[in-house]
């Protein structure tokens, strides 16, 4: 007797992407300036630091399926990150600097939605303003821990040191 396979579990039907749309939206920066000093020599330095968030908004319309079709919904993922740059103003007064960094941040936000009228992604704005928020209202103690974890190590790395504010006579 031979057996055939059994026959695959049904798929679920599958869907149409009907728009994209990404940006970012910042949520805080902060421009960290610094006099360092290195074998007696002065050097003037800003450190750049910007809080986004990434949104990226999905349309999607289920595929034809027998007895109708759904109404469209659409997908929003928002990700959060820290850019960071540094900046290094010569005695001539160029300034010049690095490549940003960006770092994933823990503050995530993701769901979906009907679309109840064609463009209305309220549900996914109310999120990225919640989220946009959070990390605004966060940003000192990111900023500060930011320093912590990754200026200051680069500093020491270079062998540079932040010097220390003459007093004005």
């Amino acid at each position: 007797m031979v057996q055939a396979d059994a026959p695959p579990a049904a798929q679920p039907a599958a869907e149409v992407v009907v728009a994209r749309s990404n940006h970012t939206t910042v949520a805080a920066s902060l421009d960290l300036p610094l006099s360092l000093v290195k074998a007696g020599r002065r050097e003037e330095m800003v450190v750049r630091r910007v809080l986004f968030v990434n949104a990226v908004v999905t349309q999607v319309r289920p595929a034809e399926a027998p007895g109708g079709g759904a109404p469209d919904r659409y997908r929003w993922t928002l990700a959060s990150f820290l850019e960071r740059e540094y900046c290094v103003r010569s005695l001539t007064g160029v300034l010049a600097c690095t490549t940003p960094e960006a770092a994933p941040l823990p503050d995530k936000s993701e769901g979906e939605a009907p679309l109840a009228a064609p463009g209305d992604i309220s549900l996914a704005v109310q999120a990225e303003g919640v989220l946009s928020s959070t990390l605004a209202a966060r940003a000192d103690e990111i900023f500060a821990a930011d320093r912590k974890a990754a200026v200051d190590p680069f500093l020491r790395a270079a062998g540079a040191s932040v010097a220390r504010a003459v007093p004005r006579r």
